[in-house]
């Protein structure tokens, strides 16, 4: 389950929306495409699938984040008052923005491939034009399926990935105007955002590295070909908003020395939507790991980014901090937000002996994978 609520005096379109992102990549700038190498491969690069070895299961993936929480005492007083109080306090939220978050998936990669099943709930609202208030709310619920392979065209060198997914979103786009402020009523909400619908997606990924100290790699990938489009469960209702398609190209390095692995990376999203602004689509980072313990760093749409990640046995836990523009250009408008990630794994090496927890980086993973 995956839960996002916004209030913003910006458009909801000003910010770009990731279906998925991860705690690892986001304290790297999001930075992911080179680097990704377990189950996120799924979500980010399918190529990264040809990185795997042995078994890996992701038994229960958990995340949290959460961002402008000054802003959560002024929407409690709206949600509280009536007339002019009312007023007074819906005005103090023009401008304000806060976001909330929670996700689960379950996941298993082995030798090329992988399957992951996730729940993803997101709701976005932004509240705008003072003189004549609208709530604009973008609702949505995704069960998905994703099922992908990685081949070892040339092992070593270059890699390609593909993957096929299946989902079932509930919701829809619709926006409230003042009648509907005055009375906040959820049931109204609800009878709105009840569109749903079945569609099937394709990602392709690829990899060419070359092999040497500090291993040079450029990446591909392009997400939901030709768009995911819904199909609609109900002819009296409209089908949910479909996933636009999106290509990206990344590079980065991999820097091996005795007990660490440096891995600076930038990416490049959104390459086929001119309408962005450059700079919010370039992420870059690094992520130094280490013995038990990795640490990251990096650039968001032009913020900065910090995070950690710690693994103990089976259990990993990963943290970030992350800016996001609200606005049309980096630099107008930040929102700092937060996230924190707890997985529970099983790794088995080719030869099916148990050797702990299979996720994040290459020292504190599989320690035979380089």
């Amino acid at each position: 389950l995956f839960v996002i609520i916004f209030l913003s005096s910006q458009a909801l379109a000003d910010e770009l929306f990731d279906p998925y992102t991860s705690a690892r990549a986001l304290g790297m700038g999001n930075a992911y495409l080179t680097v990704v190498d377990d189950e996120d491969s799924l979500y980010y690069n399918p190529a990264g699938l040809a990185k795997v070895e042995g078994i890996n299961w992701t038994l229960l993936g958990l995340k949290a984040k959460v961002g402008g929480l000054e802003v959560f005492e002024d929407a409690t007083d709206v949600s509280g008052s009536s007339g002019s109080a009312f007023a007074d306090t819906l005005q103090d939220l023009y401008g304000d923005y806060i976001a909330a978050g929670l996700g689960g998936k379950s996941a298993i990669t082995f030798s090329g491939f992988g399957f992951s099943v996730y729940d993803e709930f997101g709701i976005g609202a932004d509240l705008s034009n003072p003189a004549y208030p609208n709530l604009n709310i973008n609702l949505t619920n995704d069960l998905g399926y994703m099922l992908g392979t990685g081949i070892n065209l040339i092992p070593g060198i270059w890699q390609l990935g593909v993957v096929v997914k299946r989902i079932k979103r509930t919701g829809a786009s619709v926006p409230f105007g003042p009648s509907f402020l005055g009375s906040l009523d959820a049931d109204t909400i609800q009878d709105n955002l009840t569109n749903s619908g079945t569609g099937h997606g394709l990602d392709l990924g690829m990899n060419f590295s070359i092999p040497s100290p500090i291993k040079p790699t450029l990446s591909f990938v392009w997400k939901n070909l030709g768009n995911t489009s819904f199909r609609a469960d109900s002819s009296s209702l409209g089908a949910p908003p479909q996933i636009e398609q999106e290509m990206a190209a990344g590079f980065g390095l991999d820097i091996s020395i005795p007990g660490v692995n440096i891995r600076p990376a930038i990416d490049i999203r959104y390459l086929n939507r001119h309408e962005y602004q450059l700079g919010k689509r370039i992420h870059m980072g690094i992520e130094i790991d280490m013995p038990v313990i990795d640490l990251r760093a990096g650039f968001n749409q032009g913020y900065y980014t910090l995070g950690a990640g710690v693994a103990l046995g089976i259990f990993s836990i990963d943290a970030a901090t992350y800016g996001v523009e609200l606005g049309e250009y980096p630099g107008q408008r930040q929102d700092r937000r937060y996230m924190v990630e707890f997985k529970m794994e099983l790794g088995f090496d080719p030869n099916f002996n148990f050797i702990g927890g299979s996720s994040g980086g290459g020292s504190r993973r599989l320690k035979q994978r380089r």
